[in-house]
């Protein structure tokens, strides 16, 4: 998940190599598509190759960190980090995200059923840590709540 100003495809830029990932966005967004040569002779006049792999790298690493939570972290423990991560991609202060993500498709995101994100996200709805939407989203009201919950449960 990526927010606003985010850059996309550097690795694809990198070496030369297709993309590694497809970008669906959750709203209406602007994009700015930077050619190859452009974007590595602004990289080059800028002395920006090391940020650039330090940012390559940590993302390699965030996306390694996801694989093993998918594999091996409990529903709501999963469910709970996909919620991190949309309110850090939103830049969303911890008392109120509206996330534009329906119950299958949040269940789609972590490889659960819906059922199971159904049964994760009861006892947050209970405690007022989430609610639903009118238009079948979640707005998070206490993200850190959630996390800790959702670490008890593994």
């Amino acid at each position: 998940m990526r927010g606003a100003g985010e850059l996309l495809g550097e690795l694809a830029v990198l070496d030369s190599q297709p993309r590694t990932a497809t970008v669906i966005a959750a709203e209406t967004c602007q994009i700015r598509i930077i050619p190859t040569a452009a974007f590595l002779t602004f990289v080059e006049e800028h002395n920006l190759l090391a940020p650039l792999l330090r940012h390559a790298i940590a993302r390699v690493r965030e996306s390694e960190a996801v694989r093993l939570e998918l594999a091996t972290g409990s529903v709501p423990l999963r469910l709970a980090s996909a919620l991190s991560r949309l309110v850090e991609a939103a830049s969303a202060s911890t008392s109120g995200l509206a996330v534009r993500l329906t119950q299958t498709e949040l269940s789609q995101m972590i490889g659960a059923s819906r059922n199971g994100v159904v049964n994760a996200l009861k006892p947050w709805r209970e405690q007022d840590w989430v609610r639903t939407t009118s238009s079948g989203g979640l707005l998070v009201r206490d993200i850190h709540s959630i996390q800790s919950h959702a670490r008890t449960q593994t």
